[in-house]
């Protein structure tokens, strides 16, 4: 009488322990820590050989190896499962959603294979394969039972765990296209730089910031210099080669981290320099301008020479106007401009902010 009790207490001890399965997973778990845990669980339960773990692909529907315990059995196991499929045992078992002994069709020096689904309410999430070399007839109804309130614990942990997954990833596919969006309605299709959209937004912040921390700032606006002749002469798209030209060229120079450019219209751009003296912007607008002198085009057989204009304005810390507007900032970058153009372009012009 005592050996029935003890195996019963047995018994409840390990249903008891196959109940915690849960508690003893970190939420939300990956797939790789789960199966750590079922693989150690399943071997307080049976001996095993090869153990493989099986999940449903959701495009496909198809079932896909994750893991194998050893891994160098992954291969025998694929095989193993392609078998079943093909002899319509692995469909059985899955609709059936019971653990199942089966016949080994290719492990054939192994005397036993046990197929435990993984399924919830809602749907099949894969399949278990277990290669013991246990007699099939000395595995007992305990031990599937075991087994199969095992499967059932791993089934919602894993459920969670995908269900988690998957709503993580549309986060990051939301915030990777949220992303794109963003970029694509602030940046120039044809240059890759700034729009004027992205310029109205961030430049009366740029200004409001260098005002309150007290900082020097600089704008200048840059034109190329006859673009309507290069776009008559050569085409439209030697006009976008130009353009692009030009914004790569400015981009290698300026501080990506903190100076930006944008496409203010046509061939015209404007260039922000925060916390840039005047005196400092106008040599870097006089290395740009050489820069861009330097390039050429090649198209039709011929070279072509570029330039560009500067208007440069801007504030010094100790001589800050009272108010600022963008508005204005620009206007009077663009009256520098349109005097470099005057004064024979391929030019930079300075000058101080005027209200």
């Amino acid at each position: 009488m005592a050996e029935p009790k003890t195996a019963l207490i047995e018994l409840i001890d390990k249903i008891e322990q196959l109940g915690q399965f849960q508690d003893r997973i970190d939420s939300p778990a990956t797939v790789d820590q789960i199966w750590d845990v079922f693989l150690a669980d399943i071997r307080n339960l049976i001996e095993i050989e090869v153990c493989a773990l099986f999940l449903v692909e959701e495009g496909s529907q198809e079932f896909i190896l994750q893991q194998a315990a050893p891994k160098d059995k992954g291969k025998l196991c694929r095989d193993e499962i392609n078998y079943q499929i093909e002899c319509d045992i692995f469909s059985w078992i899955v609709k059936r959603r019971q653990p199942a002994l089966i016949p080994a069709l290719v492990f054939k020096n192994v005397n036993s294979i046990v197929m435990l689904p993984l399924a919830t309410v809602r749907r099949t999430l894969g399949v278990i394969l277990v290669v013991t070399p246990i007699q099939e007839s000395f595995i007992t109804q305990e031990n599937l039972k075991l087994m199969g309130i095992l499967a059932k614990q791993c089934s919602l942990v894993m459920e969670n765990s995908l269900l988690y997954d998957g709503l993580r990833n549309k986060h990051l596919s939301l915030e990777k296209a949220n992303k794109e969006i963003r970029y694509l309605s602030e940046t120039d299709p044809l240059t890759g730089c700034y729009n004027r959209g992205y310029m109205n937004t961030h430049l009366p912040r740029e200004i409001k910031r260098a005002a309150r921390y007290k900082h020097s700032f600089s704008l200048a606006m840059c034109d190329l210099d006859h673009f309507k002749k290069i776009n008559d002469r050569y085409g439209h798209q030697c006009g976008d080669d130009v353009l692009k030209l030009f914004v790569e060229t400015i981009t290698e120079v300026i501080r990506t981290d903190s100076d930006w450019l944008a496409r203010y219209g046509g061939e015209e751009f404007l260039l922000v320099l925060p916390e840039t003296t005047i005196q400092n912007a106008y040599r870097l607008a006089e290395r740009l301008r050489i820069e861009i002198a330097q390039k050429t085009i090649k198209t039709r057989g011929e070279k072509i020479k570029i330039t560009a204009s500067f208007g440069l304005t801007g504030f010094t810390a100790d001589k800050r106007p009272k108010t600022i507007s963008p508005e204005t900032l620009i206007n009077t970058a663009d009256m520098y401009l349109y005097r470099a153009k005057r004064e024979g372009r391929n030019k930079v012009v300075s000058g101080p902010y005027m209200d």
